[in-house]
């Protein structure tokens, strides 16, 4: 029998969240704040703890949710693959990210999902990834230029590595060529919204981080908004530009309500997921100045100083550094859902309506799929070894099913092109006044210090 269709968003999303859950496994941890800290400190040692003492399913409470943390391959692809159309992701997001980004991908099931991503998909097509490619080896030409100043003197790289990857977001993705106060104003409303998102209290006043957010938001909305007629009326190639000029199966344009959304969102998931995965590179390669040699004469290779759109195949060791890098330190710590009926797991039932957790580092460092799960090792991923063929969700750094991230070709051009760029022209070395820094995965998984570095050309 077919599985019914979800189509009315009023048979779930008005429940509240079900906390019934002490016939399974597992403890809500401390009065109010649960496991909070634990699981905030570093969410890996937490849920291996969890699945050593409770096994695959447990109950656990976190900055004031109650739900499951479902762990391994099986219960990921469970959720994210969802046959039965029994989790929601809407639910899952909804009581904190709905707020900064409503009506988005991420906030929307089925078919509602899907009619949102149309909007998308245009901008994500091979065309518009070769025009996105030129473009963003234009930026990261300028860039490199720019930070020869800072060649001999400590740098940190994260914050050169989030700006530059924000003038990315400002020409790229809303068609800003100029830089300058505007796209100032609009990094920071950028990252205002994002910051909000971990808000302690959801406080709307003045001096708190959910207010500041708030701000940040409305800033986007005001600013994308306005842009919105013009881009319509053009033939930029921007990604803004095919969202507004994208239509629905009836021939209508999306509504400016929708653009806005789905613009400020990816904003999102592109820029902090791509920044994280380039810095925790930059990481491993100051650790592993083997692999980082390998790396560079894979670039000195290929004959060129530029990646075309073309050429992204052509470099197969960055592509296993990239992967090894999105396993060992995925960029998205934790993917929630809600069930919206009652549904088997892992041989329990799961009452409706209960938020559920996978984590996909903790699938990455099993070590009932991957050799030596800690050590850094980008050879795994070759074809002789192919660790990551063991099982279809063993390695899920992008998701999985009809949510799996439509910008993720887009993401692994920017990171290609950008180290292809920077090893051909820099060499460095980190400078962490304590070689065991802190790795810390919230607001953004990143080094604590921010990643220095020294430069060198090359």
């Amino acid at each position: 029998m077919a599985a019914p269709e979800v189509t009315n968003y009023d048979d779930y999303i008005h429940e509240p969240n079900n906390t019934k859950l002490d016939h399974l496994p597992g403890d809500w941890g401390m009065p109010f704040f649960g496991h909070s800290f634990q699981y905030l400190k570093d969410p890996l040692p937490f849920a291996q703890e969890r699945y050593k003492q409770f096994g695959p399913i447990s109950r656990v409470s976190t900055y004031g949710t109650k739900g499951l943390l479902c762990l391994g391959p099986d219960l990921a692809q469970q959720i994210m693959l969802d046959p039965g159309k029994d989790f929601s992701s809407k639910m899952g997001f909804h009581q904190r990210v709905a707020t900064f980004f409503r009506g988005s991908l991420i906030m929307e099931d089925f078919e509602h999902h899907k009619f949102q991503r149309r909007i998308a998909q245009t901008a994500f097509k091979n065309e518009s990834l070769k025009h996105y490619t030129k473009e963003i080896n234009r930026i990261y030409d300028r860039a490199m230029d720019e930070w020869q100043a800072s060649v001999g003197q400590e740098t940190q790289f994260f914050m050169n590595i989030k700006n530059l990857l924000l003038e990315v977001a400002a020409e790229v993705f809303i068609g800003i060529q100029e830089r300058g106060e505007r796209v100032q104003k609009l990094s920071q409303g950028f990252i205002d919204c994002v910051d909000g998102i971990m808000y302690i209290l959801p406080i709307n006043l003045p001096g708190f981080a959910y207010h500041k957010g708030l701000k940040g938001r409305d800033f986007l909305e005001s600013s994308i908004g306005a842009l919105v007629p013009e881009r319509r009326a053009g033939d930029g190639k921007d990604m803004l530009s095919h969202f507004c000029r994208e239509k629905d199966e009836q021939g209508n344009y999306f509504s400016d309500e929708d653009i806005r959304n789905q613009m400020i969102f990816l904003l999102f998931a592109a820029h902090d997921t791509t920044t994280a995965a380039i810095t925790h590179t930059i990481y491993y390669l100051a650790r592993h100045p083997e692999i980082k040699q390998k790396l560079y004469e894979e670039c000195v290779a290929l004959g060129k100083d530029t990646l075309d759109y073309e050429d992204l195949d052509r470099v197969p060791y960055m592509q296993q550094v990239f992967n090894e890098v999105q396993r060992i330190r995925p960029s998205v710590p934790s993917v929630p859902r809600r069930t919206i009926r009652e549904v088997e797991m892992a041989g329990v039932k799961v009452p409706a309506h209960t938020m559920v957790f996978t984590m996909p580092r903790f699938t990455h460092w099993m070590e009932e799929y991957w050799t030596e799960p800690f050590k850094f090792d980008p050879d795994r991923f070759s074809p002789e070894r192919s660790e990551h063929k063991k099982h279809a969700f063993q390695f899920h750094p992008f998701g999985g099913g009809a949510h799996k991230c439509i910008g993720m070709h887009f993401s692994q051009m920017e990171y290609k092109c950008f180290l292809h760029k920077f090893l051909l022209k820099y060499d460095f070395v980190a400078k962490h006044k304590d070689p065991d820094v802190f790795m810390q995965t919230f607001p953004l998984p990143k080094p604590s210090d921010n990643m220095p570095i020294e430069l060198a050309l090359r």
